[in-house]
């Protein structure tokens, strides 16, 4: 039996009757299918979760059914549950619930937060604790966040202790971007007008650990086939592929990286020894292709044996789009191998219309360029909470875009580091390699570290 569904799916439900599946919401291959669909009897919307035949799939399909089971009983907003029970044909194994209109808490993002706060003060105040915690599993009616998984979920008699209450909330809070800290004192009394009151120091504390997990988590998850990306290993190559982006014309350029280079009508952005950079069109739609090259043996000796710059921009991109920071987003990733040595590398994002941020500021009035430090200076908050470093932090490597948002460009250098004052030393080389580009402007440098300064920022 494949790993993935061949959609549309028809299901003979016991009971039920059939259920036609034509949107694959989220698949772990070979194991678990979330789908939605509609019962042919009512055409009543519905979401199936089917749970793959194998040694696992039996318990997993029983911690989904009595995790829904255990939040109806406390009273706590769940879809309802229409069927629980084996399949003959797929194989495996079903719950079937009521399919909720609403917003998903992740597509919400902040937005979301204080929904998601009540739901999990009542979690805990009901003694249920949601291991899994993640955002994709709630969503929220009228200000009500409901829970849609009940895999997850473990209860007890009593409400949750506070030191299990304390790190399960620091898993919620830990999704969110890093600039809801500023307001975590707000959150905490949100949280304990339903349950109990929770040290904030002890909460940042274990939100910071749980992002630094989530993290890696997910980086690890974008190197590999998932829902949400495409993960091909060979001898010869290393593929990765967003799955939004997957059509035939994006196969085509992974089959020859190189074409748009060897283009003689190519629009280049950057022509260097070390890497280039053409725009190319894929569908219709403008992507940037960074090749990093390789000048002569020596260089491919030295660089053989890491990671390629590609493969760093790759993980880098996903670290800033899990926590909203801005960057174009990565499309796919192209390594060519041999074995375990590197050679070759590619990488592709989309193409963000805009100008360079020397080129703003110098062309801005007071009023945008005022703005546009004011948005350099957030971006550079959220790099600090987490311990972020560019590397190569230079006004061509921050772009304006057509709404004036600032995006971060070039992420081969970013790292996060582990120890606080070894981040600190770099980020002081960021601020200070960010003061270069305008060292013969005196009046903007000025302007720059007078932001700096009230931003708390100043080197």
């Amino acid at each position: 039996m494949s790993g993935l569904p061949d959609l549309p799916l028809r299901i003979d439900v016991p009971e039920l009757g059939l259920l036609h599946c034509d949107c694959a919401l989220r698949i772990l291959p070979g194991r678990r299918w979330t789908l939605a669909g509609t019962l042919e009897r009512d055409q009543r919307p519905v979401v199936a979760k089917l749970f793959l035949a194998g040694r696992q799939a039996r318990r997993h399909f029983e911690r989904e059914w009595h995790g829904f089971e255990a939040l109806h009983r406390r009273g706590i907003a769940a879809p309802d549950v229409l069927y629980a029970g084996a399949l003959d044909e797929p194989p495996g194994w079903l719950v079937l619930t009521a399919w909720l209109p609403g917003a998903g808490a992740d597509a919400l993002a902040v937005a979301a937060l204080p929904a998601v706060l009540r739901a999990v003060a009542s979690h805990h105040a009901a003694g249920v604790e949601q291991r899994d915690a993640h955002l994709a599993n709630f969503l929220v009616r009228s200000g009500v966040a409901w829970t849609l998984d009940g895999a997850g979920i473990r209860t007890s008699a009593q409400p949750l202790p506070a030191r299990r209450a304390l790190g399960n909330l620091a898993l919620w809070l830990a999704q969110f971007p890093p600039a809801v800290d500023e307001r975590l004192g707000e959150w905490c009394a949100l949280y304990g007008a339903i349950a109990r009151p929770l040290p904030r120091e002890d909460l940042q504390r274990l939100i910071d650990r749980a992002r630094r997990r989530r993290e890696m988590q997910h980086i690890d998850k974008a190197l590999r086939t998932c829902t949400a990306f495409d993960a091909r290993r060979t001898l010869r190559r290393l593929q990765v592929l967003d799955r939004r982006d997957d059509t035939p014309a994006l196969r085509a350029w992974l089959a020859a990286p190189d074409a748009p280079f060897e283009n003689l009508n190519a629009d280049w952005l950057k022509r260097g020894n070390s890497a280039s950079v053409v725009r190319v069109d894929i569908d219709g739609r403008p992507r940037v292709v960074k090749r990093y090259n390789l000048k002569n043996f020596g260089h491919w000796l030295r660089r053989c044996w890491r990671p390629s710059r590609a493969w760093h921009s790759w993980r880098n991109a996903q670290r800033l789009m899990l926590w909203g920071l801005p960057t174009p987003r990565p499309v796919a990733l192209l390594e060519n191998r041999f074995g375990c040595l590197r050679g070759r590398a590619w990488y592709l994002s989309e193409y963000v219309p805009g100008e360079l941020l020397g080129a703003a500021l110098a062309a801005a009035d007071p009023g945008r360029r005022a703005a546009l430090l004011d948005r350099l200076c957030a971006l550079l908050r959220d790099l600090k909470r987490l311990n972020l470093s560019h590397g190569d932090l230079k006004a061509t490597n921050l772009l304006v875009d057509q709404d004036d948002n600032l995006m971060l460009l070039d992420l081969d250098a970013l790292r996060r580091h582990r120890r606080r004052p070894a981040f600190e030393r770099a980020f002081a080389r960021d601020l200070a390699r960010l003061r270069a580009n305008w060292a013969d402007q005196p009046a903007l440098l000025a302007e720059l570290d007078l932001a700096l300064t009230d931003a708390g920022l100043a080197p």
